[in-house]
This record gives structure tokens, sequence and C-alpha cells, in this order.
């Protein structure tokens, strides 16, 4: 048997990069994968959604346990990083970068739980290096 043979993962930002090696290597543990973006993923049952809409995590979150009944493991890997200054940035971009980098995680930790408990499931929060040492053109990004 696999290691993760009956197990439903989601992963935010599962389409491209970190969050689509780490789809794959569920994938070839046995879990059932669903990953979640703003576009359509080739590779892996998906449910395209905008995290930057504050409602999003939670319609997520119900949209993975009709589908599959239970939650596993949340994998927060989404994120946006807008190329501006902190004074060229407008307030609106600013939000969204926030939006989608830390409050959906949040908002999506929160929705997952009661799920994750029955599970005893898991929860894995990407990071970057830029939240150490930022580049004065990641403001947001950064902060995030």
């Amino acid at each position: 048997m696999k290691r993760f043979q009956g197990k439903t993962v989601l992963i935010t930002g599962g389409r491209s990069g970190i969050g689509l090696a780490a789809a794959n290597r569920f994938r070839d543990d046995g879990a059932h994968v669903i990953t979640a973006q703003r576009k359509p993923d080739e590779r892996h049952e998906h449910i395209i959604t905008d995290l930057a809409d504050p409602a999003a995590p939670q319609s997520l979150i119900d949209e993975v346990i009709a589908r599959t009944g239970r939650l596993d493991i949340l994998v927060n890997n989404a994120g946006v990083m807008m190329e501006s200054s902190a004074e060229a940035m407008s307030p609106d971009r600013w939000m969204e970068t926030l939006n989608i980098n830390l409050t959906a995680p949040f908002l999506l930790i929160r929705a997952a739980l009661p799920h994750l408990r029955i599970s005893g499931g898991a929860i894995v929060n990407t990071g970057s290096i830029e939240g150490l040492g930022a580049n004065p053109g990641h403001a947001a990004y950064a902060a995030s």
C-alpha cells in the first residue's frame, strides 16, 4: 500500500512550481489530489477559485468535502508577488496580495480544521525566503 492511499489532499496553487511538485508526489504516493487556483489544472483534479475573495476558502473546503467526503491534508501554497515599491503600490494591490498570501491560508485553516480533526490530518504552509530578507520591489509579498 502506498503511503497516502485513501487520503485526500488539497493543494492551493498546485498547478505549477512547488505546488505542482507536491501534487505529483502526493498522487504518486496514492493520495486523491485536488488542486485549487485561478486556472484549470491539466494534470490533476482541480477547483477554480480566486483566493483574493474572502468567501473562497470556505467554499473551497466545502467543495472538497462534497466531492470526496473527507480532507486529510491541506497544503497552503498559493501566492502572488507583484513587482512594486511600497510607494508605488496601490492599496488595492496591497490588499489583494495580503488576501491571497496571508488571509486565505488563515481562512482555509479555519474551514479545514473540523475535517482535519476527524481525519487526524495535517496542514502544510509554504513560505518564502523573502520573509527573512525582502527585495525592495516586493513590499507586499515580503510582508505577507
